[in-house]
């Protein structure tokens, strides 16, 4: 009887640290912090958006702060995936160039700043919705020292504001859509030096 029991218990310690393990590798709960979005979680946790809101039972991708979320995966280095992702989106900006300028375009059509931006992050993962530079300055967190693929922000350009985007791709140098096409600029010098405002990240 003793033998039974000591067996059955085994199995049954055994089973708990089965299940435990399998848990914390396979599941994981998020709470929402500002500036979050479902993209960005997912990049955390190495899934995707579409999981997050299939586990949660989400018809839109609208959160709130505060808000917990179940997410399938397991939390990653940030700094490595941030780094990855910031490169992608230089990588993809890059395949746009040449693109004509075209006021309030957001497709390979034909692109402003803002339709430009708003259409590479998305196509890198980064989701995000269609905004205007002065949109895109509100809610990026601004940095002094910016890594490629962060954003470059201009003041009183074609009106008084912020008022244009670029995406910073290193060496002082950004990818946007001004002038007549999709184009690589200068930030430190030219025209764009008396305009520059913040670097922001995404």
């Amino acid at each position: 009887m003793k033998k039974i029991m000591k067996t059955l218990a085994s199995f049954a310690f055994g089973t708990a640290i089965l299940f435990t393990t399998i848990s914390g590798a396979s599941a994981a709960s998020h709470t929402v912090k500002s500036g979050d979005t479902l993209s960005s979680i997912a990049r955390q946790y190495g899934t995707t958006y579409q999981a997050i809101m299939s586990n949660n039972g989400l018809m839109t991708t609208n959160i709130k702060i505060g808000q917990t979320l179940e997410v399938s995966g397991k939390k990653v280095a940030t700094s490595a995936t941030t780094s990855a992702s910031h490169a992608n989106v230089v990588s993809i900006a890059k395949q746009y160039l040449g693109v004509n300028y075209r006021f309030g375009g957001s497709t390979p059509a034909g692109f402003d700043c803002s339709g430009f931006v708003t259409y590479v992050l998305n196509k890198s993962g980064k989701q995000t919705y269609r905004t205007t530079a002065a949109g895109f300055y509100n809610k990026a967190t601004k940095v002094s020292n910016p890594k490629v693929g962060d954003l470059v922000f201009f003041s009183n350009t074609f009106k008084k504001g912020i008022s244009h985007v670029g995406i910073y791709i290193g060496d002082g140098k950004m990818i946007n859509a001004s002038g007549s096409k999709v184009n690589i600029s200068s930030i430190h010098s030219g025209y764009w030096k008396s305009k520059f405002t913040a670097y922001g990240r995404i």
